[in-house]
């Protein structure tokens, strides 16, 4: 694959935040906003009725998460080629360090005031700036569902990180492999 394209970064990110955006829209489904002072009701859903933005947080945890689903599927079932692992070091460990340290902060914000849905915004797209540019896109908690795990491996002519549902155990492994990204690996069929 080599270079994503900045659209698909940008759903990448936001599939990271799926659980946040489920927190919100459970969160807000009965909130009712004003913009330019005209009173935004609840949308009917059968028997449910839903703010607009607990419906808008819905539509982007499915897109989102179903996108990740889809690219991942797409990169291992591509041919790959046989990588020989010298050294390996557990990551997953990464997982939760990005649910305590850029999802957690962001369940305390209020919903109901769209002063504060604006603060949300001005943060999430500061940290998703942070996330995308740092080529950090593969630490998603989104992938534990998955039962993917991340390592950092080296070959014997660069280091990696690879997604992959093996729990890597022994030495001088070899695994067929597909790159995402410029240094982001998974495990192909």
């Amino acid at each position: 694959m080599g270079r994503i394209p900045s659209w698909a970064k940008i759903v990448l990110f936001l599939s990271s935040y799926s659980p946040l955006f489920a927190i919100v829209a459970l969160r807000a489904h009965d909130s009712t906003h004003s913009v330019f002072g005209h009173q935004l009701q609840p949308v009917a859903i059968g028997p449910v009725e839903l703010s607009y933005l607990s419906l808008g947080f819905s539509v982007l945890t499915v897109i989102s998460v179903g996108f990740l689903a889809l690219m991942i599927r797409m990169n291992r079932t591509r041919q790959g080629q046989l990588s020989e692992i010298e050294h390996y070091r557990n990551r997953s460990d990464m997982f939760t360090e990005y649910l305590l340290v850029y999802i957690f902060p962001f369940i305390v914000f209020e919903f109901s005031n769209i002063y504060d849905v604006a603060a949300f915004l001005v943060l999430f797209i500061t940290v998703a700036a942070i996330v995308i540019r740092s080529n950090r896109l593969f630490v998603n908690p989104v992938l534990i569902g998955f039962r993917y795990r991340v390592y950092e491996i080296e070959t014997e002519h660069d280091r990696r990180i690879l997604l992959t549902k093996q729990q890597l155990d022994g030495n001088d492994m070899t695994l067929n492999t597909a790159r995402i990204s410029s240094d982001v690996y998974i495990t192909t069929r």
